[in-house]
């Protein structure tokens, strides 16, 4: 094979890399705007789906303030749930301002209020924490 041959085969093999490289290019581009466009897509469906929720949760708020206290048998299920749930929440919120002055017991690990001696779950006596003293540091430690 003599240069020109040579050189001529080389011109064309870069040519064909050339095309090739840009096919590819297209290709990754035109797959990230396809990705892209299904992404927002999906956004928007999402917010959708959002909206619709909040106005069920509206609407069954309404429902419960106009018409809770009626017996309707169809929606009692519901509404002894929101009972059940609004119970639950109260207890959890009387439990939380509780643990403020509260203590764990050593044996079982329930809460124990601070002014009781002993565990009212098991029993156990509650020790009291010594009260600690802050050292004071005299500026010639320092």
């Amino acid at each position: 094979m003599d240069t020109n041959e040579l050189k001529s085969k080389l011109i064309q093999f870069g040519s064909e890399m050339k095309d090739s490289a840009g096919k590819l290019t297209r290709n990754a581009v035109d797959s990230s705007r396809k990705v892209t466009e299904k992404v927002r897509v999906q956004n928007n469906i999402r917010k959708a789906e959002n909206k619709l929720k909040d106005a069920y949760i509206a609407i069954g708020q309404k429902y419960e303030k106009l018409y809770g206290n009626r017996s309707d048998p169809d929606f009692a299920p519901f509404m002894q749930e929101i009972a059940d749930a609004r119970a639950q929440i109260a207890a959890a919120r009387a439990e939380l301002s509780s643990m403020d002055t509260a203590l764990f017991c050593p044996k079982c690990g329930k809460y124990v209020n601070e002014n009781q001696n002993f565990c009212p779950y098991c029993g156990t006596k509650i020790l009291k924490p010594e009260p600690v003293e802050a050292e004071v540091i005299s500026s010639d430690k320092i």
